[in-house]
C-alpha cells in the first residue's frame, strides 16, 4: 500500500433520502407537519388531514396559525413563537380548530432541524388529538362526581392518591397499562416509584414535589417499567383536589396515558433526518454538524483531530456486474466494518453514494503522534475492507466459492489533520476529499495525507 502526499479540489457527492422520508411520514399515525424556517407549511401526512379535515393542497404554503381560533390561548401561541424563533423544541397543548369549525385539543411536539451553523432550516411538528383525554381530565378536576365517572372511562389511566396514607387507587386502564394484577385493590407510592425508570425517577419526584408545594401543576413525560419488563413512555398529569384547613395537600388525582407510539414516531423522524437509512451511520447533514462541534472542541483542548474521506474502489463495476441490491449489501457491510475499526467516540458517516467519512477526535496535542494514530486507523480500515466478505442477504444461504456475493473490497483514503479554528469545516471537507481524490487517481487502495504546504 502506498501513502501519498498531494491535494486537489473536488466536491463531495451528496445522497438523497426524500422518498424514504415521505413513506415514513405516511406510515405514522400521528399528524406530521414539515415547515420551513418562516413557519410556512411544506408538507403534511395523511393523519394530519384526518385530524384537521384539511387536505394537503389546503395546507401547503400557509402558516400553521390558520388552525388557531378565538379560544386558542395567546400565551401558548407566544411560547410556540419564542421556541421557533430560538430554534428550540416545544412540547405542549393548544386548542385548535378543524376545517368544519369544531375545536380540538392538540398535543403538539415541535423539533427544529438545524444546519451546521445552528440555524433552524426546517421544523417537524407532530400533532395528536387529545380532546377526549382533556375532557376526561377536566371532568376529573371539576367535581367528585365527574372523577367517579372518569375512573371508569377507558383509554386513560386514572390514579387517586391519598397523600396522608400513601394509598393510590387506579382504574382498569392503569392496571392494563402496567400489566398489574387486576384483583389488587390499591398500590402504594413506593409501588409507583418502583415502576418508574431509574433514570427518570428523580425528575418525576421533583415535579411532584413542586406541585404539592403549589408551585406549578404536575405534568411529566417519563418511562415506566411494566410487570412483564417491557418499557413504555407515559404522559402523566395531576392536581391536588383536596387540602387541609392550613393548606396542606391531602388528595391528588391525575390521568396517565401511554405515549410510546408518539415518542417512537418522533425518534423515527429524527433518525430519518440525521442518519443514512441504508447503512444507519450519520448522514451528511449530521456529519457536518458533528465536524463543526469537533473543531470547536479541539480549539478548546488544543488536541488534534483527523478527518478521513473514504471512497470505495471499483464500486460502480460491482453495481454494473451484480446489480444495485448487491451494491447496497456492500455499503451495509462496509459501514459495519468501519464502525468496528474505530473507537466508540469516533463518528462514521455516509456522505455520498459510495463515499464515507470518519471523524477521529482527541488524538492528543502532539502532531506527529496524531499523524501516527490516524495512519493506524486508516491501515486498519484498509485491512478490514480488503478481507473477503459474503454479501448474501440474511435470508439466503452462505456464499459458495467463486460466487458473485463472495468478494473483496478496497478503498482510497484521504486524511487531513486539524486543530481548532485554523480551518473551517467546509475547507476541511474539501481538503480531505481532495486528498482522497488523489489516492484514487494514483490507482486506489492507498492512504494519502493532505499536504498543507503544497
Amino acid at each position: 500500500m502506498d501513502i501519498l502526499l498531494h491535494h486537489r479540489s473536488s466536491s463531495p457527492k451528496r445522497g438523497v433520502g426524500r422518498r424514504v422520508l415521505d413513506r415514513a411520514l405516511e406510515s405514522i399515525t400521528q399528524g406530521v407537519v414539515v415547515t420551513g424556517p418562516n413557519q410556512m407549511i411544506l408538507s403534511i401526512n395523511a393523519a394530519f388531514s384526518v385530524i384537521t379535515g384539511y387536505s394537503e393542497s389546503e395546507c401547503v404554503g400557509r402558516n400553521c396559525r390558520f388552525l388557531q381560533g378565538l379560544e386558542t390561548d395567546p400565551k401558548v401561541i407566544n411560547q410556540i413563537r419564542q421556541a421557533c424563533t430560538a430554534g428550540a423544541p416545544f412540547a405542549g397543548e393548544i386548542l385548535n380548530y378543524r376545517k368544519d369549525g369544531t375545536p380540538f385539543w392538540n398535543d403538539l411536539l415541535i423539533s427544529a432541524l438545524k444546519d451546521s451553523d445552528g440555524q433552524a432550516t426546517f421544523f417537524i411538528e407532530i400533532t395528536r388529538d387529545i380532546t377526549e383525554r382533556k375532557q376526561i381530565q377536566q371532568a376529573l378536576l371539576e367535581s367528585e362526581q365527574r372523577l367517579i365517572l372518569a375512573i371508569h372511562a377507558g383509554g386513560v389511566g386514572i390514579w387517586d392518591w391519598n397523600i396522608l396514607t400513601g394509598e393510590v387507587k387506579h382504574n382498569t386502564r392503569w392496571i392494563e397499562m402496567l400489566d398489574e394484577d387486576p384483583n389488587r385493590q390499591y398500590f402504594s407510592v413506593e409501588d409507583f416509584k418502583n415502576r418508574i425508570h431509574p433514570d427518570d425517577l428523580g425528575s418525576v419526584l421533583e415535579q411532584l414535589k413542586a406541585s404539592l408545594d403549589g408551585l406549578n401543576e404536575y405534568r411529566c413525560r417519563y418511562r415506566m417499567i411494566r410487570l412483564d419488563g417491557r418499557q413504555i413512555w407515559v404522559e402523566d398529569k395531576g392536581a391536588v383536589i383536596e387540602t387541609s384547613h392550613d393548606g396542606k395537600p391531602l388528595r391528588m388525582v391525575g390521568a396517565i396515558s401511554d405515549v410510546t407510539e408518539l415518542v417512537m414516531a418522533n425518534e423515527k423522524i429524527q433518525e430519518l433526518a440525521f442518519y443514512d437509512p441504508l447503512t444507519q451511520v450519520l448522514n451528511r447533514r449530521l456529519f457536518e454538524d458533528r465536524l463543526h462541534q469537533t473543531l470547536v472542541r479541539t480549539q478548546r483542548s488544543q488536541h488534534y483531530g483527523a478527518l478521513l474521506f473514504i471512497d470505495l474502489d471499483h464500486f460502480k463495476e460491482l453495481n454494473d456486474r451484480s446489480g444495485h441490491q448487491m451494491g447496497d449489501l456492500r455499503l451495509i457491510d462496509v459501514a459495519k466494518r468501519m464502525k468496528e475499526c474505530v473507537r466508540e467516540a469516533d463518528m462514521v458517516a455516509r456522505v455520498g453514494g459510495d463515499e464515507f467519512a470518519i471523524i477521529l477526535g482527541e488524538l492528543g496535542g502532539d502532531q506527529s503522534a496524531a499523524h501516527v494514530q490516524a495512519i493506524k486507523v486508516a491501515e486498519k480500515l484498509c485491512q478490514s475492507l480488503s478481507a473477503i466478505s459474503c454479501l448474501k442477504g440474511p435470508e439466503e444461504k452462505l456464499c459458495k466459492p467463486n460466487e458473485p456475493g463472495k468478494c473483496r473490497c478496497s478503498a482510497s483514503i484521504g486524511i487531513r489533520l486539524f486543530k481548532g479554528s485554523e480551518i473551517t469545516h467546509e475547507q476541511l471537507i474539501a481538503q480531505a476529499d481532495s486528498a482522497m481524490y488523489q489516492a484514487k487517481k494514483a490507482g486506489g487502495n492507498r492512504i494519502q495525507f493532505y499536504d498543507v504546504n503544497v
